[in-house]
């Protein structure tokens, strides 16, 4: 029976063992989570951050889009041919609206 007890006394040992690893375990992931929330939250104001300008940027490209408009004379065969500032432009204020649609649409959300 002597074996036994000594058996029994190693298990008991290794389950407290695993039982305090277990804790320290919880306890970092506990942590490690508030790390990742805090970050996150970082994360978050950046982008606002950056929405911001990229919103600012697309308002003044639209509004240089509309004072920097010319209109060319019509060629032979009834096309006008846009120069690529006027495509870029044009491009820069379709984007403005959709930007701004998007980001209404996620103010709404919250």
């Amino acid at each position: 029976m002597f074996g036994k007890k000594s058996y029994l006394r190693s298990l008991e040992s290794r389950k407290r063992s695993l039982l305090a690893e277990s804790e320290v375990n919880r306890i970092e992931l506990a942590r490690e989570w508030g790390d990742l929330k805090v970050e996150a939250q970082r994360v978050k104001r950046h982008l606002r951050a950056v929405s911001s300008i990229a919103s600012s940027a697309a308002l003044l490209a639209t509004v240089a889009s509309v004072f920097l408009r010319r209109h060319e004379t019509p060629k032979a065969d009834g096309h006008e041919k846009a120069p690529w500032l006027a495509a870029a432009l044009n491009g820069a204020r379709v984007g403005a609206s959709l930007f701004m649609r998007a980001r209404s649409f996620m103010r709404e959300r919250r």
